[in-house]
């Protein structure tokens, strides 16, 4: 079996062959246009392939998408290689070729002195564990926010390409002394951004859309949140505050909510960093393990993490 880079009519084929698992509500052209877009972004170009397994007739048997993150573990630096989309041909199941493909991957990562290989499971844990994956716990919780008669005296604005290095500089102080937690510089929360955009966008008209709003102080944003707004309610997908109690991101949320008084208040839903404080004007509630798996296995001498305050994750970075 031979590791290939999807690319041309190879890639067509397993576009078509996982548009009816993946497609996310999207046609046929908008999953295509969707994936490759998110190929072209800068952090994109560097960081996410498509590979897929060849037999010695050069027909792919499986395919899987690998990203490499960057991340943090135990105050070291170091990479994470990412799996998603992992998918056999449905004429070549049976054969062990997900596990092949993973494999494969895992050892070119391992040559290139990635310390973890990582992925969120939709199948349960029992196949990776077999793989030598472990389980890291993530926490989803309701955020529920206080409101207030009128909205609060506070300036919110739509965030824009420029904030993008305060949001990643909040994101390291906030995540500093936490054992595990991505990296995010400015093209890392630009590509989380786009790829949330793009799928809104490429989508029918109302199903989702996202976003993404900061509060300023002078021309410098100090908080901001990201959310994907649907009819099911609002996923906070990631957020930051300089204000160690968080109470600009509580407001924020507060305006957010000012702008239709007469509406119903929406559910919301965060994977929520327990090392990141609820804001006053929020109460976290309902806290239960997210409901996608997340597991990481060592591919060098390092601890995976196993209690949700070790771990510093927003839901943005999902793969």
């Amino acid at each position: 079996m031979q590791l290939v880079v999807a690319e041309g009519a190879l890639l067509e084929e397993i576009i078509d062959a996982t548009f009816p698992t993946w497609n996310e509500g999207l046609t046929r052209s908008g999953y295509g246009q969707w994936n490759a877009a998110q190929m072209r972004t800068e952090w994109g170009r560097e960081h996410l392939h498509r590979f897929a397994l060849v037999d010695d007739r050069g027909r792919w048997v499986a395919s899987a998408k690998r990203y490499r993150w960057p991340m943090r573990l135990d105050e070291v630096d170091g990479a994470m290689c990412g799996f998603g989309a992992v998918f056999t041909r449905p004429e070549e199941r049976g054969h062990e070729y997900a596990g092949a493909i993973i494999e494969q991957l895992i050892e070119r990562a391992r040559s290139e002195g990635v310390a973890v290989a990582g992925l969120f499971s939709e199948i349960g844990e029992q196949f990776y564990r077999r793989l030598g994956f472990q389980t890291v716990p993530l926490d989803e919780v309701d955020v529920q926010v206080e409101r207030k008669d009128g909205s609060p005296a506070m300036l919110v604005r739509a965030g824009e390409e420029r904030d993008l290095p305060a949001l990643a500089t909040m994101h390291e102080t906030r995540s500093a002394g936490v054992r595990f937690a991505m990296r995010r510089d400015a093209p890392l929360i630009h590509y989380s951004l786009s790829k949330k955009r793009l799928l809104a966008g490429l989508g029918p008209r109302g199903l989702r859309h996202t976003e993404f709003f900061v509060a300023e102080e002078g021309a410098s944003a100090v908080a901001y949140v990201v959310l994907t707004v649907s009819a099911g309610g609002w996923t906070l997908e990631e957020a930051g505050d300089r204000d160690p109690a968080a109470a600009r991101l509580g407001a924020i949320l507060q305006v957010l909510l000012a702008r239709e008084p007469s509406h119903r208040v929406p559910l919301i839903r965060a994977w929520w960093p327990p090392a990141l404080p609820a804001p006053p004007q929020i109460r976290l509630t309902g806290r239960v393990p997210a409901r996608d798996v997340f597991m990481l296995r060592p591919l060098a001498d390092v601890a995976i993490p196993t209690r949700p305050e070790e771990v510093f994750y927003w839901r943005s970075d999902y793969f």
